[in-house]
């Protein structure tokens, strides 16, 4: 299986969304990230953690840019912004389709 398809690299980057989003999250950010700017980055930064790992894999290097992981990190800001702060996401399914668009913005532009 070629990472060089990006449908395959898709994947890969939909399991690390997954743990950043869900395995990294404490309880502590979930409770606070909607009240507290500084949580919400913890919140992000911890996120986007895995998507950097991939940095040293050697068949994920040369697909992984900056401007992907600023188009990640700085999403997910906004997204989790719009259902933890102000409201504007209600369901799960939603906030999750979101960030998802967000990854396949990234492969169709090239930056990951």
């Amino acid at each position: 299986m070629s990472l060089a398809l990006p449908l395959v690299r898709f994947f890969i980057y939909w399991a690390l969304h997954m743990i950043g989003d869900f395995a990294f999250q404490s309880v502590w950010m979930i409770s606070e990230k909607g009240k507290s700017w500084e949580v919400l980055i913890y919140h992000c930064l911890t996120y986007t953690a895995p998507f950097v790992v991939c940095l040293l894999h050697p068949d994920l290097t040369e697909h992984v840019t900056p401007q992907g992981l600023a188009l990640i990190f700085i999403s997910h800001i906004f997204i989790d912004a719009a259902k933890s702060r102000w409201g504007w996401i209600k369901r799960i399914w939603v906030d999750q389709l979101w960030h998802l668009s967000m990854i396949a913005l990234a492969i169709a532009l090239g930056w990951m």
